[in-house]
């Protein structure tokens, strides 16, 4: 692997660290947010109206973002048993292939997210205020992550074809 390669390889982990504690502390926010709204409705009949729309962003945020992290660690559904019975060559085909189209998809989750965005930008929240585009920024925030993650893992697939191919009997 080349000096590139590693340090870009060090800061997308860096970058993941991050990304986990701030799902991390999202997660922890919305129960917090939960939890205050379901003692003030149950006990003091009186829910704050801030609260399920503020919840709701910390979900979206949580939600895409863990989707990032989920595509760094692997955790996307994959037909295992079907593509280790493949020849080596033929399975680093399927494993760029999907690759690629993982890659694909993460643009247009960053390109959709950021048109939406964009266009729902003046609209806000009736409760908060919030604009809308707070719902569909994650999306947009995701696919740049997940773009960022997919070419370190194209990069490492590529740099590591001549040891997959080479086993290949």
């Amino acid at each position: 692997m080349t000096k590139a390669y590693s340090a870009y390889a060090k800061l997308i982990d860096k970058l993941c660290k991050v990304i986990d504690f701030v799902c991390s502390f999202l997660m922890l926010a919305m129960v917090v947010v939960v939890f205050y709204q379901v003692v003030m409705r149950q006990i003091f009949q009186n829910p704050p109206a801030w609260s399920e729309e503020v919840s709701l962003i910390m979900k979206c945020w949580f939600v895409y973002l863990g989707i990032a992290l989920g595509i760094k660690e692997d955790l996307h559904i994959g037909i295992t048993m079907l593509v280790s019975r493949l020849p080596k060559k033929l399975m680093y085909a399927v494993e760029i292939f999907v690759s690629l189209l993982i890659l694909g998809l993460s643009g247009l989750f960053f390109h959709y997210g950021t048109a939406l965005a964009t266009f729902v930008r003046a609209n806000s929240l009736p409760a908060t205020g919030i604009s809308v585009s707070a719902f569909y920024f994650p999306v947009a925030a995701s696919g740049i992550l997940m773009v960022l993650i997919m070419l370190l893992k194209l990069a490492g697939q590529i740099a590591n074809r001549k040891e997959i191919i080479a086993n290949d009997h």
